[in-house]
């Protein structure tokens, strides 16, 4: 058992002269410390705000949005916090067996805030890898 809790009964509390409700609770520390992790991580979410960009490329319609996704991590990397798709567009303006797919693009660094200069070499890799690698294009 790592430990308990629970409500102090009335008599007892009577007898401390406490009028209020209270509770109790004891932990084997011993226990809980070798249940932890080894090494606790955690990532700074806040100091540095992330910049955000949005991405339209037509790719074919047989791929799926995850591999799209995936290269557009590996080509962001090591800014790239985030990559997700917003909105999805099958129609006359992309071609029979294409779909336009909409990304929401975050970049973050641990040592600064970016400006759109730091990123702009990433997001020009990132549709290259696009071009490359799912045969996807920019949607215009």
């Amino acid at each position: 058992m790592l430990g308990i809790f629970g409500e102090v009964h009335p008599t007892v509390l009577a007898t401390w002269e406490i009028d209020a409700p209270a509770a109790f609770l004891a932990i084997d520390v011993g226990k809980a410390v070798a249940a932890a992790p080894e090494v606790v991580t955690y990532t700074d979410m806040t100091t540095f705000p992330e910049l955000r960009q949005d991405l339209a490329v037509i790719v074919a319609d047989d791929g799926t949005a995850e591999r799209v996704l995936d290269v557009v991590r590996a080509a962001g990397a090591p800014l790239s916090a985030e990559a997700s798709v917003f909105d999805v567009y099958r129609g006359e303006q992309v071609g029979e067996g294409r779909v336009s797919l909409a990304l929401h693009l975050a970049f973050r660094a641990a040592d600064r805030t970016l400006a759109d200069e730091d990123v702009a070499p990433l997001r020009e890799r990132i549709v290259a890898a696009l071009q490359t690698e799912v045969g996807g294009e920019l949607r215009g």
